[in-house]
């Protein structure tokens, strides 16, 4: 890995792990745990692209429904595989003994 990428996942790591990342050497088995990370939350991502935005006041419940399960597709296809934070949160959360182990050489 070059110092750039290297900058760019401990970045990363930094965002889901907090100041503690800071201090890890950004080597190949942290990238390739990030990697699989990304790869664990894609699941969930998807699934949250279903979620229906909260019902307006005074709304036909079916009629809201059939559209924002119309939108949700829509937006679904029309976007890249963004991962919702929530969903990286919870695969970090598994995951982070054997990113701290990773990052020590382990």
């Amino acid at each position: 890995m070059d110092i750039y990428e290297r900058d760019h996942l401990q970045q990363f790591l930094v965002t889901i792990f907090g100041q503690q990342a800071a201090s890890w050497f950004p080597n190949e088995p942290l990238f390739n745990l990030t990697y699989e990370l990304i790869q664990e939350s894609g699941g969930c991502t998807e699934a949250m692209r279903y979620v229906p935005e909260p019902l307006g006041p005074a709304r036909n419940a079916f009629r809201w429904m059939a559209k924002e399960v119309r939108k949700k597709f829509l937006k679904t296809i029309a976007e890249n595989k963004d991962h919702y934070a929530m969903c990286i949160g919870t695969a970090a959360y598994r995951m982070a003994h054997r990113f701290h182990l990773a990052a020590q050489g382990v």
